[in-house]
């Protein structure tokens, strides 16, 4: 049985009746007939009983029927999601994002799940070199980064230069100015997002303060962005984060502050391996980001 004896059984049920199925099918009605014979032949049991005014399909020709209406079926779908993911339109895309990113990420999927809705995204979570080292193995399509200080194999697409900021509760408004000075902020607990993936941000924060003589209390040090944000939220201090956009619901209740004054700024870039197929689903993506 094949799956072109498949699709003749399947009209000739759909009509109930031989000629007008070969008229359907575009075929002549002789190989049709011949053709339902060697499939009771092969199953071994009657698929329709063929009376001279009158045909009635045994149970084994309607089950044979379904699972025939089935299998076609499937085969048209796996057609048409083959053809979507040839044109892009659908398919998946891996992508990576360090933490300092998830906000920019989060902001370029919404605009991209407007557009193409049928395509899914797997999202993995790391430090840059970590992701780095899944896009080379091709584990990822694509990775969203802070640029480290050497790029090798791999093609770039520089977004937007980000400044420092400080967060703090929201609810210590009244403890710094609109444009809190270092004195003011030395004077709180303060959350050190500290050897963040391999960058300097740290060793700039602190050297802001030291040139004016002043020392951060610090309270509590970590190396992930979410977590620094999580622990401000709570109000256990304020701390100096790279500006990245945040508008996630996590600081409903945290005030952002820009600070000029420490000179460091991180680039946040999308990168992808040179000379390395990806899917068309990740090739829209690509072009999507500016």
């Amino acid at each position: 049985m094949d799956i072109r004896q498949l699709q003749y059984y399947r009209e000739i049920v759909k009509h109930g009746n031989i000629s007008k199925a070969a008229e359907a099918l575009h075929i002549a009605q002789p190989p049709l007939s011949q053709l339902l014979k060697k499939l009771e032949l092969e199953l071994g049991t009657v698929l329709i009983h063929r009376y001279r005014q009158k045909w009635e399909v045994t149970e084994s020709g309607r089950l044979l029927y379904e699972y025939a209406e089935q299998l076609l079926s499937g085969m048209d779908d796996i057609k048409r999601r083959i053809g979507e993911i040839e044109s892009g339109t659908a398919g998946t895309v891996r992508i990576g994002v360090s933490s300092a990113c998830y906000n920019l990420l989060v902001e370029f999927i919404a605009s991209f799940r407007d557009e193409f809705p049928k395509t899914h995204l797997e999202i993995t979570t790391g430090d840059s070199e970590g992701l780095l080292a899944k896009l080379r193995q091709r584990d990822l399509d694509l990775a969203l980064i802070l640029s480290p200080a050497k790029l090798e194999e791999v093609e770039t697409k520089k977004l937007k230069t980000q400044p420092a900021v400080l967060l703090a509760p929201e609810s210590w408004s009244d403890k710094l100015s609109d444009k809190p000075s270092f004195e003011e902020i030395a004077r709180l607990p303060f959350i050190l997002l500290s050897a963040m993936e391999g960058y300097s941000f740290s060793t700039a924060v602190l050297r802001a303060f030291e040139t004016l003589g002043l020392k951060p209390d610090i309270v509590a040090e970590c190396k992930d962005v979410p977590l620094a944000v999580a622990l401000v939220n709570r109000g256990l201090g304020v701390s100096i984060i790279p500006g990245m956009h945040y508008k996630s619901m996590f600081f409903n209740n945290l005030k952002i502050y820009e600070l000029p004054k420490i000179e460091y700024h991180v680039e946040p870039i999308l990168v992808k391996l040179k000379n390395a197929p990806v899917t068309r689903a990740a090739e829209r993506f690509w072009g999507m980001v500016e």
